[in-house]
């Protein structure tokens, strides 16, 4: 179980939604604290992230997860069913992005006086990006 948790694609969801929030709070100039709330929180959570792997790792000497060498989920392919898997949320994160990126485009360019904007937009692409791709995956893999 430890295993799927630190390979699990909601780690770097919550890690990017971390980065997009520690941004978006240093660039507001009264949400100080908040920001530095914010990277403690990134700064405790990727602390905590290594104890596990290490944990893991001490656990499972033959099945080791690379520290530092972090592997997406959609490049870990174990047979050709696994493959097909990949293929099909690839496929869906394309057409996902085919319709958002154009979407994202007006709104920064009809909000372009506003600079949060467009980091919030980045953001959003970037968490669709893993929702998508995760219950691609889960809804394929639920039907085999």
């Amino acid at each position: 179980m430890m295993k799927n948790i630190l390979r699990s694609p909601l780690i770097g969801a919550s890690l990017f939604t971390l980065i997009i929030a520690l941004l978006l709070f240093s660039l507001m100039n009264t949400q100080v604290v908040l920001a530095r709330l914010c990277f403690g929180i990134l700064v405790m959570f990727t602390f905590l992230w290594f104890i596990l792997i290490k944990l893991y790792n001490r656990k499972n000497p033959n099945d080791k997860i690379k520290l530092l060498g972090f592997i997406p989920s959609e490049f870990r392919e174990i047979d050709e069913g696994q493959q097909w898997v990949t293929y099909k949320a690839c496929r869906n994160v394309y057409i996902y992005y085919s319709f958002a990126l154009p979407v994202t485009a007006g709104i920064c360019f009809l909000f372009s006086h506003n600079v949060l904007v467009p980091l919030m937009c980045i953001g959003l692409l970037g968490i669709g990006q893993y929702i998508v791709y995760w219950l691609t995956t889960t809804l394929v893999l639920n039907r085999i």
